[in-house]
């Protein structure tokens, strides 16, 4: 069972009324252990197939830059 038939549009409003009843958001103080600290400074860390398409990317511009100025250069 997929997450849609489960979150009905009465459930979604409820939670949302909970949500604004409990302030949840100002309770909320991070990782307070060494360990929690360390695991969450890696959230943003990349999958290697998302690094490697960004260094791609990279290259991709470098080459593209070269070739503009090589033909600016020849006019």
């Amino acid at each position: 069972m997929g997450t849609k038939s489960v979150w009905t549009p009465e459930r979604r409003a409820r939670q949302a009324e909970i949500a604004r009843l409990t302030r949840p958001w100002e309770k909320a103080t991070g990782p307070r252990t060494a360990s929690g600290k360390a695991i969450s400074s890696r959230n943003a860390a990349l999958s290697p197939e998302i690094v490697a398409l960004k260094e791609l990317l990279a290259e991709g511009r470098r080459r593209m830059k070269v070739a503009l100025c090589t033909e600016r250069l020849r006019r």
